[in-house]
């Protein structure tokens, strides 16, 4: 049908944008506002003077050998998932770094906080959009929460994500992505997943306190 993933995934981060300013207790920058390219480095550059607390990476599933339509959310990590290396060199493309760079860095960071808030962060948006999802697609698959060398995630400093939202490759899921409710409601079980997180994290210091 001639949908493109980068006009998608724009239009759910600008309606996720939205809901988190609903609250006026949290300030949001997009990495880009309009059709346009910001190279990798560059965004993780933009978080870093941002002094930002969380970062969010928005993206559309494409599986053209598979009619289905899955949810996966990632953080960083190794991984030895033939699949998970093949999106990671995909989406690393043009950056400085390779695969082969993963290692040591890894090695370097262990079970660092950022990596345990990472993953808490990843469960609670992966938990809401796929229950949420569920209710108006039955046929829509979880595939869980996974670790992937994404360079975007290595570079930025906290708490970080990169969340599949809906499958592209899937006609009648690509048909429900043209829709305005459609994108509205992922935006909104991404916006729950995200407030979940930060409530939890709110919890657990006033329970230490």
């Amino acid at each position: 049908m001639g949908t493109k993933e980068k006009d998608i995934t724009l239009d759910i981060a600008k309606r996720l944008k939205a809901h988190l300013l609903k609250s006026d207790l949290h300030h949001v920058l997009m990495t880009r506002e309009d059709d346009s390219t910001v190279p990798l480095l560059e965004r993780v550059t933009l978080v870093r003077e941002a002094k930002a607390d969380l970062f969010i990476s928005i993206h559309l599933n494409y599986l053209p050998k598979k009619n289905t339509n899955i949810i996966e959310t990632y953080y960083f990590g190794p991984s030895d998932d033939k699949k998970t290396l093949k999106l990671a060199e995909q989406e690393n493309a043009g950056s400085e770094y390779g695969l082969s760079d993963f290692t040591a860095v890894v090695e370097m960071l262990g079970k660092t906080m950022k990596l345990q808030e990472s993953k808490e962060l990843a469960e609670s948006i992966q938990e809401n959009l796929f229950l949420n999802s569920r209710k108006h697609t039955e046929d829509i698959q979880n595939h869980g929460v996974k670790r992937a060398p994404f360079v975007v995630l290595l570079g930025v400093d906290v708490p970080s994500i990169l969340t599949e939202v809906s499958c592209l490759s899937n006609r009648e899921e690509e048909r429900e992505l043209n829709s305005e409710s459609h994108r509205e409601n992922i935006a909104r079980y991404l916006a729950t997943g995200i407030f979940n997180y930060l409530n939890k994290g709110v919890r657990t210091h006033e329970a230490k306190r």
